[in-house]
């Protein structure tokens, strides 16, 4: 079965990781990455995880009702299937996404490989049947994509916003376009002189009606 990606803000959002361990690491690294309030309940934490968070996000024991019920999303990353399951029904019960790490049945979503440039985010998942897959997946794309990505994203975000203070309909959308276009045929962010040209260019085949270049 194939799964809809989802993307959504993490960002001072309040996220329980259950567990202490390697795969508890992973996950809590990733979430830490789009800027999440991460929590960890556990009955042993190891060294890596107190290196990531402040002792106050961390508490020792077992997970109570109300640490789920105030999450969030929660990543369930035991050893114990018995309290997988347990917090994974009450966090359906909560109506709060869960993700078990071991048994995507309990699971009301997946927790994806990610690549990140930037702004720019990338999830992958292979369905439940192979994580082998998605990081192969992963690697490929991390390759693939250049690193300048992640410059680009956030001029591309700027130049949108200026051009929608200053053009509309048509026009701004030609101007984009060509914007976008040459950026990526540069694979760099432009210059302030470029994005005068690109402008000046559109607006003198808008008075000469010639067709328009992008």
């Amino acid at each position: 079965m194939a799964y809809f990606p989802l993307f959504i803000s993490l960002t001072d959002k309040h996220c329980l990781v259950i567990g202490g361990g390697g795969v508890a690491l992973r996950k809590i690294k990733t979430l830490l990455s789009f800027q999440a309030d991460v929590y960890v309940v556990a009955e042993t934490v190891c060294n890596e995880i107190r290196k990531e968070l402040p002792p106050e996000r961390i508490r020792i024991g077992q997970v109570k009702e109300e640490e789920i019920s105030g999450s969030y999303l929660v990543i369930c990353a035991t050893d114990n299937r018995e309290v997988n399951a347990r917090a994974a029904r009450l966090c359906r019960e909560y109506r709060i996404p869960v993700n078990v790490a071991d048994s995507p049945k309990d699971s009301t979503f997946l927790f994806p490989s990610v690549v990140r440039k930037g702004e720019a985010s990338i999830g992958i998942n292979s369905g439940t049947n192979s994580p082998a897959l998605s990081k192969h997946i992963r690697e490929i794309v991390e390759k693939a994509v250049p690193d300048s990505y992640g410059e680009m994203t956030l001029f591309l975000g700027k130049i949108r916003e200026r051009i929608k203070k200053e053009f509309e309909g048509e026009e701004r959308s030609r101007i984009l376009k060509e914007a976008a276009a040459e950026t990526f045929s540069k694979e760099r962010v432009l210059t302030e002189e470029e994005i005068k040209e690109i402008i000046r260019r559109n607006k003198n085949d808008r008075a000469s009606g010639r067709p328009v270049r992008y």
